[in-house]
């Protein structure tokens, strides 16, 4: 049995996320696709576009075997905590063999090296680094000057292919490092290190749209790719697909939409978008008042990524603040990304204080009816609980499994509240979901 994870959000699931599938199964040879995705927030410090079951249905539908659930402050963390915490749960799964990740750079060797270093910061390059910042420059600026430098030095090169890998690496180490994709999947092969996990990177080169191009540009010839039916559809991103969906929603901008969804989900999809089934940010506007009205710079500052001097900035700004969206781009600095500020944000209103470094189980959102051997063979072998029935959680976890699965549940019961205000349906608590079986 050959098992491949991804790590994803689905925010939503569209062509380019089957394409990953699909390269998985044809490419990779894997028997079964494990998804750990982001629950009912996403890393950029929102609530998902879709609910959770549904972004897990549409991967069901779209060849993924088993969709797992990530917890809330793993899926809404940075970049190194985000990649830790799902790379934990599919190492402990005990039956992952790669880890398929996109990348702009499309070279794990070099993601590899990067990573490396940056977990191991030997004193060269530590010297480096503290050169670059001692001059002035930005952290990322200098990581990215002294990781060049380090590299200048062919004994700290460790790949296998000198010029093939080394050279192209030292023209583009700055390019690579300030493309999301590239840092999330340098952070992976972190938390790969970190783990010395026997789960094998293998990244596949992102088709398509960049991460922040808009869907009018999805007819350039940059932007269109072949599916794996091999009819050239653009491969729009994610971020694309939402900014189109914050306009009125008529029926040119559902078809324009669900075009970039794969055929075995787009009717799934349509119907969600026609039903009022999705959120965006400015549902938390008034929870967000709410909070800060309730808070000190001091209490504010407990919350996972608000430092003291943004709760202090949050305190003295509140009286200007009208909104989530519009009190993160007030507080945006030079420092800290209009991203980061939500991400804090999002932290105050759930009142999440810390992200794990591991996360101690694997709650499964729903699996295909023919990929039940592989939910054998997790159970089997599986090193942290794996969690079908929340019912029956407190008899498998520790405290803090419990903590976690308590946190994420409140934060998933809030989003059901908000998206059953917004389209009137009746209310259904986190316990009552079921299984999505396809």
């Amino acid at each position: 049995m050959k098992v491949t994870g991804i790590i994803a959000e689905y925010n939503p699931f569209h062509r380019g996320h089957k394409y990953q599938i699909d390269y998985c199964k044809k490419e990779l040879h894997s028997d079964y696709v494990v998804v750990a995705m982001s629950g009912d927030y996403v890393q950029r410090g929102t609530p998902a576009l879709l609910p959770k079951h549904v972004r897990a249905e549409m991967a069901l539908r779209c060849g993924a075997d088993l969709v797992l659930e990530m917890p809330v402050s793993v899926s809404t963390a940075s970049a190194e905590a985000f990649a830790m915490g799902a790379v934990s749960m599919l190492d402990g799964l005990h039956v992952t063999d790669y880890l398929c990740f996109g990348s702009e750079y499309g070279e794990v060797s070099a993601l590899q090296e990067l990573a490396a270093v940056l977990v191991s910061e030997p004193e060269e390059y530590r010297l480096f680094l503290k050169k670059f910042l001692s001059a002035g420059c930005s952290f990322p600026a200098a990581r990215s000057q002294a990781l060049v430098e380090y590299f200048k030095n062919p004994h700290n090169f460790t790949g296998d292919t000198f010029d093939g890998i080394l050279t192209p690496l030292l023209n583009q180490i700055t390019q690579i490092l300030n493309s999301p994709n590239n840092i999330l999947g340098i952070e992976y092969c972190k938390a790969l290190n970190r783990l010395k996990s026997s789960l094998k990177p293998v990244t596949l080169k992102r088709q398509g749209m960049g991460y922040h191009d808009t869907l009018s540009a999805a007819s350039s010839a940059h932007a269109v790719s072949a599916d794996i039916s091999g009819k050239n559809v653009p491969f729009a991103s994610a971020s694309a697909i939402r900014e189109l969906l914050t306009s009125t929603l008529t029926q040119e901008t559902i078809a324009q939409v669900s075009a970039q969804i794969p055929d075995e989900a787009s009717a799934f999809f349509v119907s969600s978008l026609r039903n009022n089934g999705y959120l965006s940010e400015e549902v938390l506007d008034d929870l967000l008042i709410y909070r800060i009205m309730y808070e000190d710079a001091e209490s504010l500052s407990q919350y996972l990524d608000v430092s003291v001097n943004l709760a202090e900035r949050i305190i003295n700004c509140r009286n200007e603040i009208s909104g989530f969206t519009q009190a993160a781009s007030l507080l945006k600095t030079k420092e800290l990304t209009q991203t980061r500020i939500q991400r804090a944000l999002l932290h105050s209103i759930l009142q999440i204080r810390e992200a794990p470094l591991l996360v101690p189980y694997s709650r499964v959102l729903g699996f295909r009816k023919e990929s039940s051997p592989l939910l054998k063979e997790i159970k089997k072998n599986s090193a942290i609980p794996v969690l079908t029935k929340l019912a029956d959680a407190d008899a498998f976890l520790d405290e803090t499994g419990k903590r976690l699965l308590s946190e994420t549940t409140a934060a998933s019961n809030l989003y059901e509240k908000l998206l059953c205000k917004k389209n009137g349906q009746k209310f259904i608590h986190e316990y009552q979901k079921q299984l999505v079986i396809f």
